[in-house]
């Protein structure tokens, strides 16, 4: 026989679950887009990049190379690229496109500044937001 303890608990589950079911979607974004309370102006210690990516008609990356930057490691930039051609999708190709397209995207790694900027951002959003979920928005 089940106990008293274990009957409630699956009670509780039942009747959370059509509420937990009934919740909208999370919008979609594309990978590396900025969240809604993001200030994208650059501030001291980021760095930037223009990262000029080749793509196929399903938008999976061919070639990538890296444009303007203040990134001074050759390194970072070359894993910056492997992060576009392993991580990283264009939208597909539409009726009329080229089979190979070249995707321009600025990439910003930010510093300490923009981090605590951010961090201070968001919960203000959220707070201005309440209708929001935030495992929408992952930090």
């Amino acid at each position: 026989m089940l106990s008293p303890r274990v009957l409630m608990i699956s009670a509780a589950f039942a009747l959370a679950s059509p509420v937990l079911a009934e919740k909208a979607p999370c919008p979609t974004r594309e990978a590396g887009a900025a969240y809604p309370w993001q200030d994208l102006t650059p501030m001291k210690g980021d760095r930037y990049a223009w990262v000029i990516v080749d793509v196929d008609r399903t938008g999976r990356p061919i070639r990538c190379g890296v444009g303007d930057n203040n990134i001074p490691d050759p390194d970072m930039r070359f894993l910056l690229c492997n992060a576009y051609k392993g991580d990283w999708r264009a939208p597909p190709a539409s009726t009329g496109d080229p089979d190979v397209r070249t995707i321009k995207r600025r990439t910003t790694m930010i510093g300490y500044e923009h981090a605590m900027a951010d961090k201070k951002a968001r919960k203000l959003w959220f707070r201005q937001h309440p209708d929001e979920r935030q495992e929408c928005y992952p930090e």
